[in-house]
């Protein structure tokens, strides 16, 4: 859980600011400390939704520290005790421990206590299993189980270790191992955050290590096999009532995956988008509506950073928050105590800024959108006045509401992150003797016994999958789980065909599956089911059957390919690339025409599609309907790129039929160009397929050159000229450059020039500079930079006077500087050498006007079009580098104002610039986008997007440096700055 701030657009700089004036000595007076709220006092302090109660649950001395809590079978309630947070990692005995509460009558309060695990250093996570828990505590996962009923776990056994491995003192607090849930696939499932982590099982020394940096896992608790999963959340993981995956992470409050991992790495001539998306509407670090006031210490260093005493974030306005900052604990209510509305709701507390916020979760296609609801646009479920409060982590509980662990601090913040003469005036473990878990109720709720589900026979077990309350539910899965009782088995066939609950007959399978004795007949029968979500579990389900060998299993899910359901189809689309059976591709085209227009599903197709390429194309290509539309269109686009990488003869002939059969001159080209993508795959030059391609590319060089032809016709001619050599087609590029040509076809003519690598596209383009427009600068300087010799022939350019050295930002100054090429290196240090440092604080003085000045929204967005689009998103227009501006406007004006002039201020490990070097001596600048076993996708301004092979990269490195350049001011006034500003503060989505 990442507690401090984080700057909007473009984040953290590894270059320290040079002559700032030494922080000033605080005293007491300027950071008075804040009086903590006795329990007595604290209701008063909060403000929560009406038709709602807060309860307190356990408080300390019970419970200390509570970061996290997992109810047993019987009610009792283990609670996570960080009281080590944040420095203390190193005391020992390990302050960090394991209480176990119990509500010894009843009555909804926990009264009673023991440790029943101690001795841990800064544990995170907690799920019980077997009379006995997993416990989270980097660098380990430790099996804790009491046997003599004492209360105090007498088993300790380490399963795990490797969380954070090689971090030393560089492991982060705010990033470790948590998360641990029971999933409806009979594992525990948990999520490795920023410290990642290699793991071994100390009990099989010999085993393989399994790298999980950038990944979350699973792991069956009876045998302890570990697999990778999809991850990218922070501190907060949780499933829903029908087992789909949420995350969050400080300034992203609500994420979700869109397939699993295994799916998206099969198909090496693929690459899939990243299957972590953020799903509000308003955006991953919406506005927030806190009640708190702000804290001294807080404002004060916001001052210090914005005036440059201290590097670091520049906190929006000079407020405490505002917007996402800390998003944490995210739980989806899953109980039947609350009203019916609000099941399947997504809870997301922010301990930065002491408040607990809601979303209304609902589908959108296969894609899920999380809004407010919509009495609560402007407020939150929970507030409160008093800066203690700080709620971390929520859990969906027995008697069916919702609890939530408040750790009670008076600082929450990462000590990294504070100046020096700040952190002294602090109490950084203020609290560690505290702590609170409160119980939220519905109005007229009445207080439920504990449950007894320890002594429950295996029939109540079962019955019990059919309980509202989704806590019920898991657990009786578990317990079956643990129990193997083969008597369990009739039972829950008999529930899969009869029971009036859809979700009772979705866990009834997964139960079956969990001993070990579902069957094919039983997954036959959910494939009929009336409820969408039991026949897309069960084909999933139905994967390992079908790979024994079930014939009729194949035969039922290749019928679904026609399912009313688009998730049903979905899925579909994943499980059939598993296998190479008659029936798939059929399969395969019937769901391309039903759900073209999905580009999720369009993605599913192609990760099923390491064989059977050709084929599918051949058959949708014979499609009017395909042919006709945008979306058919892409798909066979794609389709051909895979036809030319497998480069299989029968197949290239074909595609090359299709594409003499098309009329229009700008598909012909498009499907040609496709073809040759996939050939290079191969290693083949688009020629190697025929000698008719000789005539297409003759007729794109004269429709290129046709200034009567369409635009849409001349670009894309244009690049299809890749496919040519330097000599056939370089005089006419270079000579599309001119002015008079419209820019999209100057545009395309930059990116075909690039891809000769042999050729002199340096000089040339350097000797044009000065008929080049801003716009193909930008894109000319991206080609100059990723090449020695156009490296050099710009560097010579700036000697000479020819071109300025500002026109080169901060990111690729610093690359040339760099370089791998030591000619380009000593070069760009002498004629860079002498380029004065950039003076942000200044220019930061200078357009500190445009603040208090009333600006015009719609001025402000044609300068947003002239210096912004490239890289930002704003109401509907530009392209996505840096983050949306729906998600930056929260942050207020001042903030946005330093971050735009000095970017490198804060830089977000997202928004961090790479170079990535080739094997072919490229070296390409952008931000890492998605990453897979085989290929890095590295994105640039204006959407460029280059997918590199592992295979051809020779090195990959941080810049340490925002993507974003300094310099975007140049030009403007204070008041053309407040009309950005404006434009900025009251963008849409």
């Amino acid at each position: 859980m990442k507690i401090h701030l984080v700057a909007a657009i473009a984040l953290a700089s590894l270059f320290t600011l040079t002559n700032h004036a030494a922080p000033p000595e605080l005293t007491l007076k300027d950071l008075p400390r804040i009086p903590p709220v006795e329990t007595s006092n604290v209701f008063k302090t909060f403000q929560i939704k009406p038709g709602f109660s807060l309860h307190l649950a356990a408080a300390e001395p019970l419970v200390l520290d509570p970061i996290e809590i997992s109810f047993d079978e019987n009610g009792r309630m283990f609670v996570v005790e960080m009281r080590d947070y944040s420095e203390m990692r190193d005391v020992k005995p390990h302050m960090g421990r394991i209480r176990l509460v119990s509500d010894s009558n009843g009555d909804g309060v926990f009264d009673k206590a023991t440790v029943y695990a101690e001795d841990l250093p800064w544990p995170t996570g907690v799920c019980c299993y077997d009379g006995g828990i997993f416990v989270a505590a980097s660098p380990d996962i430790i099996y804790f189980k009491d046997t003599d009923g004492d209360g105090k776990a007498d088993i300790r056994k380490v399963v795990f270790t490797g969380f954070g491995a090689g971090k030393g003192d560089k492991l982060n607090v705010q990033a470790l191992v948590n998360g641990l849930r029971w999933g409806m696939d009979n594992r525990i499932h948990g999520q490795t955050a920023g410290n990642g982590g290699v793991l071994k099982r100390p009990d099989a020394p010999d085993s393989s290590a399994i790298d999980l940096r950038g990944r979350d896992f699973s792991f069956d608790p009876r045998k302890l096999d570990l697999s990778t999963e999809n991850g990218g959340g922070q501190y907060g993981m949780c499933y829903d009532n029908h087992g789909r995956k949420f995350v969050c992470s400080n300034s992203h409050h609500i994420q979700t995956f869109m397939y699993e991992a295994h799916y998206g790495e099969r198909n090496s001539i693929y690459n899939m988008p990243s299957s972590i998306v953020d799903i509000p509407v308003d955006g991953p670090a919406a506005e927030v509506y806190r009640t708190s006031p702000e804290e001294a210490w807080r404002v004060i260093r916001t001052k210090w950073r914005v005036t440059g005493v201290v590097q670091g974030l520049i906190e929006g306005g000079g407020r405490a928050s505002g917007y996402f900052t800390s998003a944490t604990g995210i739980t989806v209510y899953r109980g039947d105590a609350f009203p019916e509305e609000f099941l399947g709701d997504a809870f997301i507390a922010d301990v930065g800024s002491n408040l607990i916020h809601r979303k209304k979760v609902r589908s959108a296609g296969v894609e899920l959108i999380a809004e407010r609801p919509v009495d609560e646009q402007k407020v939150e479920f929970i507030t409160s006045t008093d800066l203690w409060f700080r709620p971390v982590q929520l859990a969906n509980a027995p008697d069916g509401c919702l609890y939530f662990c408040d750790m009670y601090r008076e600082v929450i913040e990462h000590p990294w992150s504070l100046p020096e003469n700040i952190k002294k005036l602090l109490d950084l473990n203020a609290g560690n003797d505290r702590g609170r878990i409160y119980r939220i109720t519905p109005d007229g709720y009445k207080t439920r016994k504990p449950p007894k589900l320890g002594k429950a026979t295996t029939k109540q077990l079962v019955a019990t999958l059919e309980n509202k309350n989704g806590w019920h539910r898991d657990t009786a899965a578990r317990l079956l789980f643990e129990r193997q009782d083969k008597a369990a088995i009739p039972l829950l066939q008999k529930m899969i065909l009869k029971s009036p609950s859809a979700l009772a007959r979705l866990h009834a399978l997964h139960v079956l599956d969990g001993l070990g004795l579902l069957k094919g007949d039983d997954l036959l029968a959910a494939l009929d089911d009336s409820d969408a979500f039991v026949r897309e579990h069960a084909i999933q389900l139905s994967e390992k059957f079908i790979a024994a060998g079930d014939a009729a299993l194949w035969t039922k899910i290749c019928q679904l390919s026609n399912d009313p359901d688009i998730n049903v189809r979905y899925q579909l689309a994943f499980t059939l690339g598993e296998f190479n059976r008659p029936g798939k591709l059929d399969a395969l085209v019937a769901i391309a025409r039903r759900d073209s227009d999905s580009k999720w599903t369009q993605s599913a197709i192609y990760s099923s599609l390491a064989d059977g390429s050709g084929e599918m194309f051949t058959t949708l290509a014979a499609d009017a309907n395909v042919r006709r539309s945008q979306s058919g269109q892409e798909m066979l686009r794609q389709l051909i790129v895979f036809v030319g990488a497998k480069n299989r003869p029968e197949e290239v002939a074909t595609a090359l039929k299709f594409m003499s059969q098309v009329n229009d001159p700008a598909t012909a080209f498009t499907m040609t160009r496709a073809l040759g993508e996939g050939l290079k795959r191969a290693n083949k030059p688009l020629t190697s397929a025929g000698e008719s391609l000789k005539g297409v590319l003759a007729r794109a060089q004269t429709e290129a050159a046709n200034p009567a032809a369409s635009e849409s016709v001349r670009v894309v001619a244009v690049q299809l000229l890749v496919d040519t050599s330097y000599e056939d087609s370089g005089k006419l590029l270079l000579g599309l450059l001119d002015l008079q040509h419209p820019q999209p076809v100057q545009l395309a003519a930059l990116a075909t020039l690039e891809h000769f690598t042999s050729a002199p596209i340096g000089p040339e383009l350097t000797s044009r500079w000065n008929t080049l427009t801003p716009r193909l600068r930008a894109s000319a300087l991206t080609i100059l930079v990723s090449r020695p010799d156009r490296a050099r022939a710009l560097l010579q350019a700036i000697e000479a006077g020819t071109i300025r050295a500002s026109v080169l930002d901060s990111t690729q100054t610093k690359l040339l500087s760099t370089y791998r090429d030591p000619k380009v290196r000593q070069l760009a240090l002498k004629v860079l050498a002498a380029q004065p440092a950039s003076p942000r604080k200044e220019i930061i003085n200078t357009f500190t006007p445009a603040l208090s000045l009333a600006g015009d929204a719609a001025a402000g967005k044609k300068i947003y079009a002239e210096r912004c689009v490239s890289c930002h998103r704003s109401s509907g227009e530009g392209f996505a580098l840096g983050p949306d501006f729906v998600t930056v406007k929260t942050t207020g004006k001042e903030k946005l104002l330093t971050n735009i002039i000095d970017p490198n201020a804060e830089v977000r490990p997202e928004f961090v610039s790479y170079v990535v070097e080739t094997k072919d001596d490229q070296s390409l600048l952008g931000l890492v986008v998605n990453e897979t076993s085989s290929n890095v996708t590295l994105r640039q301004a204006y959407g460029k997007q280059d997918v590199i092979p592992r295979s051809n990269i020779t090195k990959m490195q941080s810049q340490g440096q925002s993507v974003m350049p300094e310099g975007l001011e140049a030009g403007l006034t204070p008041q053309a700055m407040a009309d950005l500003l404006e434009y900025i503060s009251t963008a849409t989505q």
